[in-house]
């Protein structure tokens, strides 16, 4: 396993996929990290913290304000990224074996249903 190799968690290991794959098309910012995995703002610090510390990722303060840090991920990062990918495909394959397409679209659609509930307060 990549993640275990490397020393990052699963949760680490979605984030780090993320930003290099949607850093491919845009910037990405602490905030739209926060937002996609629904975490708090001292959750997010700390996991983009331990990225950085294993060298995986940087931040690099915008020129225009110094307060928004754009998230750029390292050499090492792009090394591991093919690998990520299957690691995070294959525990995706995993967790819906045995489940039907219509099993997995009504369970998206709770979900999402509770996320806007979350959101309405």
């Amino acid at each position: 396993m990549v993640q275990k190799r490397i020393g990052i968690s699963g949760a680490q290991g979605n984030v780090l996929d993320y930003i290099l794959v949607e850093s491919e098309n845009h910037p990405v910012y602490q905030k739209e990290i926060e937002k996609e995995f629904g975490l708090r703002p001292p959750t997010a610090t700390e996991l983009l913290r331990t990225l950085e510390g294993k060298g995986l990722i940087v931040r690099v303060p915008e020129e225009n304000d110094a307060r928004y840090k754009r998230i750029v991920f390292q050499d090492k990062a792009a090394g591991i990224k093919d690998a990520l990918r299957t690691e995070i495909e294959e525990s995706e394959a995993l967790l819906l074996r045995g489940i039907s397409k219509e099993e997995k679209e009504i369970f998206l659609r709770v979900a999402q249903k509770m996320l806007e509930n979350l959101d309405s307060d």
